[in-house]
C-alpha cells in the first residue's frame, strides 16, 4: 500500500457504499473523517462494488486515470498549438511529434510511474486538472452549455480530490471575472466553492481535525516571525522539489521513488546548481508560453502556479510530492514557449533554430534514457519482491515500503477473535484484518506511553515493521516489559505481529532479544545496500545506540561528501556531536535540521536536541560540573532513567558503580540497594534481592520494607497454595479473613511495584481456592479487564452484579466490556 493514506481511501470507499458516510469504520465509534477530502474514495466506489478492500482493483482505477492523464496531456498541448480558425481535418488528424516526445518524457518520469501504480490521489488530481485546462484552452471566448456542464462537474470534484485544488478554482475565477464573455464560467467556480464550503462546514460541525485547524495550531506555536521564515523555507524547498521532478535523479536530493529501488539510485552527473539553472530556464520558457497563450488557458495556468506556491508556503506539511501536479502544466506550455521564443529570435534565423531544436531533442532523449533506466530499476525491484517471496526480505534488506501489512492483516483475521484490537502505524492491516485499529508510532513511544496506549485502546496485537528495520520498535521490550509479555507471533514480508499478554511472572525473559542483534542486522543491511537511505539511517541509529559517536560522525561526513542530505541524518549528526560533547557543532546541526523539508515531523527531536546542547554549554563551565557528572548522585539518576526505560541491564551497571564508589553516602547506597533488589526481582532472583535489602542501613526505609514484605509474602503464599493444592478438595475451601486481607495487600504491592501480572496470577489462585470470596472476585475481575480478558472478566462481573446490584463500579465495568465487544462493520 506504500502510504497510510492509501488504506484510508480503500476502506472509506466501501464505507460510502454501505452507509453513504465518510467515517473511519476501523476506529471505535466510527468517527467522521475530516482530514482528507473524500474525492479519492468516491472515485474508488466502482472498484469497491466489484471487489471490496481489494488493493489491485483499486490500483486499476488509478492506472485508468493515468492513461486518461497522458491522453489529456497530449491533447492539451495539441489544442494549445492549433487554433480553431486554422485547423483542418488534415491538421487535426496528424501526429504532433514534439508534443508526442514530451508525452513520452512525461510518461517515463519515475515519479509518474510511481504514482500511477499507487493508491494515491496525485494522478487522478492531475488528470482532472488537465481536463479543466483542456476545456478552457479554446479560441472562442464563449463556452457551450455542454462544456460548461463538464467544467462545473470537474471543478466541483477537483478540491474533493486534493484540498489544494482550490488554487485552480480561484485561478479560474480570476480569469473568468476579467472578461464578461467568460462570466458563465463563474457558475462553475461558485459551485466548486460551495462544495468546498460545505465540506469545511461539515468538518467544523464534527469538531474534528482539519487542515485549517492544523494550520492555526502551527501559527500559534511559531508566531508571526517564525511563520514568515517557515514560508520562505517552504517555498525554496518546494522549488527544489519541482526541479527534482523535472530532472529525476538530480544530485543532492533523495527522490521519493528511491524508497522503491534496491541498493543505489541512479544520480545524474554534474553539480546540482547546473540542474537548478536548467530547471529555472525551462520554467521560464513554460511561463513565457503561458503569456503567449494567455487567452487559451495560459492565464489560468499562470495564476494556478502562483496560487499553488502561496498555499504551499503555509501548508502544514512539507512534502515535496505536492508539486508533482505542476509538472504537466509547465510541460504543456513548454512547446508554446519554445515556438514563441524561436519566432521572435530573428537574428538566429533558420540555422540557429535548428541548433536549438536539435539540442532540445537531444536533451529530451538523454533525459528519457536516464528515466527509463530508473523505471527499469523500479520494475526490477518489484518483480524481485514478487518472485523471491520471503527470501527477498531476508537477503535483500529492502526499504520500509516493501513491507506487506495486508498479509499481516490476513494472519490476524484468521488467528484472532473479532473483538481483538490492533495498534499499528499503518492502517493497511485493517483492510484484511477487519479489526478495530489505532494509529500508533510504536518506535517513538516510551514504555510508559506504550502501556498507556495499550490500556486506553485495549490492544491485543501490535503490528510493526520486522526486525530487519531495527529502529521500528524497541525490540528489548520483547523480553524486558514487566507488565506485558510481548510475544512475536508472525514475522513475514517485512512485518511483525506482536501479541500482548499478561506478564504473570513479572520478570525479564531471555528469549527474543540479544543486545548485539540489532547492530548485526543494521550492519548486514548497510553492507548489502550501502547507498540505500533506510540502511544508512538504520546503521547510524545503531552506532548512536551503542555510543560509537565518532564512527557515526565519520560516516555521516562521508555521506555528506556524496551530497546526501536528509533531516534524519542531520539530526543523528547533531546527537552524535552531543555524545562527544561538541555542543556548539550540535547546535549548528539542529538549526540546519529545523530548516529542512519534513522538519515538522521531527520537531520534538530537534527541539529536544537543541535545548539539551544549549543547557550543556551553560553547565560546562568548570571542573565542578565534571565531578558532579561522574558522582554517585548522577549515576543513580542515570540508573533510574534506565529503569524507567526498561533497560535493566544498563541500570544494574550504574547501580554497581554507585555501590563501588568511595564517595557514595549512606543514602545513596540505600537507594542503590533498593534498586538492586528490584532488579534482582525482575530477573527472578528473590534470594539475591533479600541479600541486597539486608545491606540497607536505614531499617525504616519504606521502599525496602515494602519490598521485603513483598518477597516474604510471596514466598509464604507460594508454599500456602502449593500445600492446599495437595489436599483432596482444592476448590471450595474458605479463606479466613487474615489470609484474604494478606492476599489483597500483596496484590496491591504488586501493582505499586509495576507488576500487575503477578497480582492477576495471585488472585486467580486465590479465587480457584475460594470462589465465593466477593472481594477476591472483584479484584480478579479488575485485573482481567486490565489485561483485556473480556470473557473471564464479564463472567465475574455478572456474578458480582447479582450479589451487589447497586455497585456502580461493577456497572461501569460491564458497560466498558460491552463497548469492547463491539466489532467493526467491514
Amino acid at each position: 500500500m506504500y502510504n497510510p493514506d492509501s488504506a484510508d481511501y480503500v476502506i472509506m470507499a466501501r464505507g460510502l457504499i454501505n452507509d453513504f458516510e465518510y467515517r473511519q469504520i476501523y476506529s471505535p465509534g466510527e468517527p467522521y473523517f475530516t482530514l482528507r477530502p473524500p474525492g479519492m474514495s468516491l472515485l474508488l466506489i466502482p472498484a469497491a462494488l466489484i471487489a471490496p478492500y481489494d488493493v489491485i482493483m483499486a490500483k486499476v482505477t488509478v492506472l485508468i486515470t493515468a492513461v486518461c492523464m497522458l491522453v489529456l496531456f497530449y491533447g492539451l498541448m495539441c489544442r494549445l498549438e492549433i487554433s480553431i480558425a486554422e485547423s483542418s481535418l488534415e491538421q487535426t488528424g496528424r501526429i504532433h511529434w514534439p508534443q508526442l516526445l514530451l508525452t513520452l518524457i512525461f510518461a517515463t518520469n519515475p515519479y509518474v510511474l510511481l504514482y500511477a501504480t499507487l493508491m494515491m490521489s496525485e494522478v487522478p488530481f492531475i488528470a482532472c486538472t488537465l481536463a479543466i485546462l483542456y476545456l478552457i484552452a479554446r479560441d472562442s471566448e464563449m463556452i457551450s452549455k455542454r462544456h460548461l456542464f463538464l467544467l462545473t462537474c470537474l471543478l466541483m470534484f477537483l478540491p474533493l480530490l486534493r484540498t489544494i485544488g482550490i488554487s485552480l478554482v480561484v485561478a479560474l475565477g480570476i480569469w473568468s471575472v476579467t472578461n464578461r464573455k467568460r462570466w458563465p464560467c463563474l457558475i462553475s467556480v461558485f459551485c466548486s466553492l460551495a462544495v468546498t464550503g460545505a465540506w469545511m462546514i461539515r468538518n467544523s460541525a464534527h469538531q474534528s481535525v482539519s487542515y485549517s485547524s492544523v494550520l492555526a495550531n502551527e501559527f500559534e506555536k511559531v508566531g508571526v516571525l517564525g511563520m514568515l521564515v517557515s514560508m520562505v523555507n517552504r517555498v525554496l524547498a518546494h522549488f527544489v522539489g519541482l526541479c527534482q521532478k523535472l530532472f529525476p535523479g538530480m544530485p543532492g536530493e533523495f527522490p521519493e521513488y528511491e524508497r522503491l529501488v534496491l541498493n543505489e539510485n541512479y544520480v545524474l552527473p554534474g553539480a546540482q546548481l547546473l540542474y537548478l539553472l536548467a530547471s529555472l530556464f525551462l520554467i521560464s520558457l513554460a511561463v513565457y508560453g503561458m503569456l503567449k497563450r494567455w487567452e487559451k488557458g495560459g492565464a489560468v495556468s499562470f495564476y494556478y502556479l502562483l496560487l499553488t506556491f502561496m498555499i504551499l508556503a503555509v501548508w502544514p506539511w512539507l512534502q515535496l510530492r505536492f508539486t508533482l501536479p505542476l509538472i504537466p502544466v509547465l510541460l504543456a506550455f513548454l512547446p508554446s514557449g519554445i515556438k514563441a521564443l524561436g519566432s521572435s529570435a530573428k537574428p538566429f534565423a533558420v540555422q540557429g533554430k535548428r541548433v536549438l531544436t536539435g539540442a532540445l531533442v537531444f536533451g529530451c532523449v538523454i533525459l528519457g534514457m536516464t528515466q527509463i533506466r530508473t523505471d527499469l530499476r523500479l520494475v526490477y525491484a518489484n518483480q524481485k519482491m514478487i518472485s523471491m517471496g520471503e527470501s527477498f526480505y531476508e537477503t535483500e534488506f529492502p526499504g520500509y515500503n516493501f513491507s506487506n501489512f495486508v498479509a499481516a492483516g490476513n494472519w490476524i483475521q484468521k488467528n484472532s477473535e473479532p473483538t481483538d484490537r490492533v495498534m499499528t502505524r499503518r492502517t493497511d492491516a485493517a483492510i484484511s484484518a477487519h479489526r478495530y485499529q489505532q494509529t500508533a508510532y510504536l518506535e517513538r513511544l516510551s514504555i510508559e506511553q506504550l502501556h498507556q496506549q495499550i490500556q486506553s485502546f485495549s490492544a491485543k496485537y501490535l503490528v510493526c515493521y520486522s526486525r530487519n528495520y531495527v529502529g521500528s520498535f524497541k525490540w528489548y521490550l520483547l523480553d524486558s516489559d514487566p507488565v506485558y509479555r510481548l510475544t512475536p507471533v508472525y514475522s513475514q514480508r517485512g512485518v511483525m505481529v506482536i501479541e500482548v499478554q499478561p506478564n504473570y511472572e513479572g520478570t525479564v525473559r531471555h528469549q527474543y532479544w540479544r543486545e548485539e542483534e540489532s547492530m548485526e542486522i543494521a550492519r548486514r543491511a548497510y553492507e548489502k545496500n550501502p547507498d540505500q537511505l533506510s540502511c544508512q539511517i538504520g546503521y547510524l541509529e545503531q552506532l548512536q545506540a551503542v555510543q560509537k559517536y565518532d564512527e557515526a560522525i565519520q560516516l555521516i561526513q562521508e555521506l555528506q561528501k556524496k551530497q546526501i542530505e536528509d533531516i534524519r541524518i542531520v539530526c543523528l549528526l547533531g546527537w552524535s556531536y552531543v555524545g562527544v560533547k561538541e555542543y556548539e557543532s550540535a547546535l549548528v546541526e539542529f538549526k540546519r535540521a529545523s530548516l529542512m523539508p519534513n522538519s515538522k515531523l521531527h520537531r520534538n527531536n530537534i527541539q529536544r536536541g537543541y535545548e539539551h546542547a544549549q543547557n550543556m554549554l551553560k553547565r560546562n563551565a568548570g571542573p565542578d560540573e565534571i565531578e558532579e557528572e561522574n558522582g554517585p548522585a548522577k549515576m543513580l539518576l542515570i540508573a533510574e532513567n534506565y529503569w524507567s526505560l526498561a533497560r535493566y541491564e544498563h541500570a544494574m551497571k550504574y547501580v554497581q558503580k554507585v555501590l563501588d564508589s568511595q564517595d557514595a553516602t549512606k543514602q545513596d547506597r540505600d537507594t542503590a540497594h533498593v534498586l538492586q533488589a528490584r532488579l534482582h526481582l525482575l530477573n527472578g532472583r528473590p534470594e539475591q534481592a533479600l541479600e541486597a535489602l539486608k545491606n540497607i542501613s536505614d531499617p525504616e526505609n519504606e521502599a525496602a520494607v515494602a519490598l521485603q514484605t513483598l518477597i516474604e509474602q510471596e514466598q509464604y503464599f507460594n508454599k500456602f497454595f502449593k500445600g492446599q493444592s495437595r489436599s483432596e478438595e482444592f476448590q471450595n475451601q474458605q479463606l479466613d479473613s487474615g489470609i484474604r486481607d494478606s492476599i489483597l495487600k500483596l496484590a496491591a504491592i504488586y501493582e505499586s511495584e509495576g507488576v500487575p501480572g503477578k497480582a492477576l496470577r495471585l488472585l486467580e489462585r486465590a479465587h480457584a481456592l475460594d470462589p465465593d470470596q466477593a472481594e477476591i472476585r472483584k479484584q480478579l475481575a479488575k485485573y482481567q479487564l486490565f489485561y483485556n480478558m473480556l470473557s473471564q472478566a464479564e463472567k465475574n462481573y455478572l456474578v458480582l452484579q447479582q450479589q451487589s446490584p447497586d455497585d456502580q463500579d461493577v456497572q461501569d465495568s460491564l458497560s466498558k466490556i460491552e463497548q469492547l465487544k463491539i466489532t467493526p462493520r467491514f
